[in-house]
């Protein structure tokens, strides 16, 4: 795998030439599902039988869950096409899509569908993602392909009904849960930056793509279920607000990965920099005016700051949070 920026923080290099994704679109034979687990629910099962419909194979990667939380492998449910790699400890979200989609690679498959256990994937997910393989006019440029959540509006549509009839639509960055990624661009690109742990790996990675000649894109077929966090609906400064209520170690991974990102991509994606920086404002606010456990999160988001700053990166522990997650959610 090439060289990455995660531990130096290096600028990335200007554009190449790009280089070819898979010649074919993504489909069953050539896509691989990765699942990233830690301390799954009981819908593990029902998921896996809807990856299994849609992809070769399953890849799930557990941070460090109990063993009983996991699949058996000898389910014939399952029909020897799910493979576990069951870590010890929570290496954070990055390195396990990494560890994944190196297994997707080493069994020879062209895409990666990665996928958070927060998620469902509809039966059109895969099928969504080669028609806007088969509509982008060089598909060889495709990095990702992103997956509309059902229910979640088509932002950048101005028209509701055009945005049914187009197959993509181009995006600055997607989430994990739901795209389709390059395996070839994903090795040429470095992997995920496994020193960011968790929030904004998907981002970096897309900004990354990006800066490199590559191109990312959301299938407009609602084709997945997903929600961010657990938000609420309140009222506060004469407006009604949506707090994803994360708790305080998200926000200190948030803060801290997106002052990196702000700073190492300001040059090369301006736009979408100062576009994060007014949502980042609006979830400050909305911290103090609409969720609890105020203080432990503003606490937080100063720690994000200053290790930023100081350039500390990779887990971290806050005080009254002992646990490391690995969702993305």
């Amino acid at each position: 795998m090439a060289d990455r920026m995660a531990v130096t923080g290096g600028v990335p290099a200007p554009a190449p030439a790009p280089w070819a994704a898979p010649a074919s679109a993504p489909d069953k034979e050539s896509v691989a599902a990765v699942l990233v687990t830690f301390h799954p629910g009981p819908d593990l099962a029902a998921t896996l039988a809807a990856l299994l419909a849609q992809a070769g194979a399953v890849v799930v990667v557990d941070n460090g869950s109990c063993p009983a939380d996991l699949p058996p492998m000898d389910d014939p449910a399952l029909g020897g096409r799910v493979e576990v790699f069951a870590n010890e400890r929570n290496i954070g979200l990055a390195a396990a899509l990494n560890q994944g989609l190196r297994r997707a690679k080493e069994r020879g498959f062209g895409w990666a569908l990665t996928m958070d256990q927060d998620s469902s994937p509809l039966p059109n997910l895969v099928a969504a993602a080669g028609r806007a393989f088969h509509a982008y006019a060089e598909p060889e440029r495709l990095a990702a392909i992103g997956a509309r959540v059902a229910g979640g509006e088509d932002l950048g549509a101005k028209d509701p009904t055009l945005a049914a009839a187009v197959p993509y639509r181009r995006m600055k960055a997607v989430i994990t849960s739901g795209t389709l990624h390059s395996i070839a661009a994903w090795e040429r690109l470095g992997g995920f930056r496994e020193d960011f742990f968790i929030d904004c790996v998907d981002t970096e990675f897309c900004l990354h793509a990006r800066a490199r000649g590559l191109e990312i894109v959301r299938a407009t077929e609602p084709a997945i279920e997903h929600r961010i966090g657990a938000p609420t609906r309140k009222r506060a400064l004469g407006r009604w607000m949506m707090p994803t209520n994360h708790s305080p170690l998200r926000r200190y991974y948030v803060t801290r990965n997106r002052l990196s990102l702000w700073r190492h991509y300001a040059r090369s994606d301006g736009h979408f920099v100062l576009t994060d920086m007014r949502q980042s404002i609006r979830e400050w606010i909305g911290i103090v005016f609409a969720e609890t456990d105020r203080p432990a999160k503003l606490r937080a988001i100063l720690a994000g700051f200053r290790d930023a700053a100081l350039g500390r990166y990779g887990p971290r522990r806050l005080p009254g949070n002992p646990h490391q997650p690995s969702s993305g959610s």
